[in-house]
């Protein structure tokens, strides 16, 4: 199968915060993947308040990839270049095994992340993913007539509400409008 979305779990609470989860499946069109961590990370989103829709995210992502031995390391190799000191075990996990199994299995896929550090691990040179974020894929809404512009602006407002930071993300309507484009 080739893959065209890779999402990292804080751009399907994005979605999820939006209320829009139906439009992330339109947009996936059943080509999305997952990797386990997270799958288990958007597991534990799902119980948090107004997060509920993401229990739909198994049926619009299918079954979580699991990581080979090989990609393990890789995964752990990743995660070294992401976390801080004092980061927890857990932290950055995701967006490591997602990368990893990415290269390792070269399939050919776009890696959705608003991670400004994870973003720039798959730009790097021995890594070499393309990364989107919630914006771009806002954009492509709009672009594929999914939404309006006056909805993708409303959605970003509701982001910016929750204090939720988005890479790129316009913060008014008059570059919004330039951006979409």
């Amino acid at each position: 199968m080739t893959y065209l979305l890779f999402p990292d779990n804080t751009v399907l609470v994005n979605f999820g915060l939006t209320g829009r989860v139906d439009l992330f499946a339109e947009l996936v069109d059943g080509r999305g993947a997952w990797t386990i961590s997270i799958a288990e990370e958007c597991q534990k989103s799902a119980e948090r308040p107004g997060l509920e829709s993401l229990a739909r995210m198994p049926e619009i992502l299918g079954a979580a990839l699991m990581p080979d031995p090989a990609e393990r390391l890789t995964t752990l190799a990743f995660r070294e270049r992401l976390a801080a000191p004092g980061d927890r075990r857990s932290m950055h996990l995701g967006e490591s095994e997602a990368l990893a199994i990415l290269v390792s299995r070269r399939l050919q896929a776009v890696f959705v992340t608003d991670d400004r550090g994870a973003a720039r691990l798959a730009s790097a040179g021995d890594v070499g993913v393309r990364t989107y974020t919630t914006g771009d894929l806002l954009k492509l809404a709009v672009r594929s007539k999914r939404v309006d512009a006056d909805t993708a602006w409303d959605l970003m407002g509701v982001l910016r509400a929750a204090g939720r930071k988005v890479p790129g993300m316009p913060g008014s309507r008059e570059h919004f409008d330039q951006w979409i484009g």
